[in-house]
């Protein structure tokens, strides 16, 4: 009889447990590319030996430039291509390494916030300044990229409710609430990869054979969000 009750109880709860909740999990992707509003260009300048120029062997190098001298060569060729004094900013000065028996090379990275990249393939191709180490669009920013990043996120998530409806009407259900979302990835490129090594030395920036440098595969902001959603159906 013990045994018999067991069984009978156990049946009756199994019965009692209520139907488990049907979901369908779907991602959903979105990408935008916005304009940039401000362009961030970074140049950084450094201390060199005048014996550089003049084909003499490194232990004659005798002659050191200071960085005073290059920034004040580079602010006043900035000035004349229409740069001014407050889109300057100073983002980091010094060094931590010198050759053996040579004085410290200062360098500085000066900061430039410009609104055109016109103007950045300007400073590339018309700065003549020996002491230039290297010269890069840093990053690009916009005033509504918070909101455009929640903006992208949204659509990543109606793209997630479109695919969770399409597949759900394949069996003839619906989807209706949401039971979790998670951001899988998102991705915001405004640092461009562009890097425009222009060593005092060795740049051809003085030859005729000289390159113009274009920043035309960066002229746009990316911005991408992928999204897992969790939705309940009939």
């Amino acid at each position: 009889m013990k045994y018999l009750f067991f069984i009978l109880l156990s049946s009756t709860a199994l019965m009692a447990q209520p139907n488990p909740t049907k979901t369908i999990e779907v991602s959903g992707s979105h990408e935008m590319s916005i304009d940039p509003e401000t362009i961030y260009f970074n140049i950084t300048i450094e201390e060199y030996w005048q014996e550089e120029f003049e084909g003499k062997k490194w232990e004659d190098f005798k002659t050191k430039i200071d960085i005073t001298t290059i920034e004040n060569e580079l602010i006043k060729e900035l000035k004349s291509i229409g740069v001014k004094m407050d889109q300057i900013t100073l983002k980091q000065s010094g060094n931590y390494w010198r050759s053996r028996g040579k004085d410290f090379l200062i360098s500085k990275n000066l900061e430039i916030k410009l609104n055109s990249f016109e103007k950045a393939n300007e400073i590339s191709n018309v700065l003549k300044t020996r002491g230039i180490k290297n010269m890069n669009v840093a990053r690009l920013d916009h005033s509504d990229l918070k909101a455009l990043e929640l903006q992208v996120k949204a659509e990543a998530l109606k793209d997630a409710q479109e695919k969770a409806a399409t597949l759900a009407s394949v069996y003839g259900k619906k989807i209706k609430d949401v039971v979790s979302i998670v951001e899988v990835d998102k991705f915001v490129s405004v640092s461009p990869p562009m890097y425009a090594g222009l060593r005092a030395k060795s740049m051809a920036m003085e030859s005729s054979n000289a390159q113009p440098v274009q920043y035309e595969n960066f002229r746009q902001i990316k911005l991408s969000a992928d999204m897992r959603v969790l939705f309940e159906i009939e």
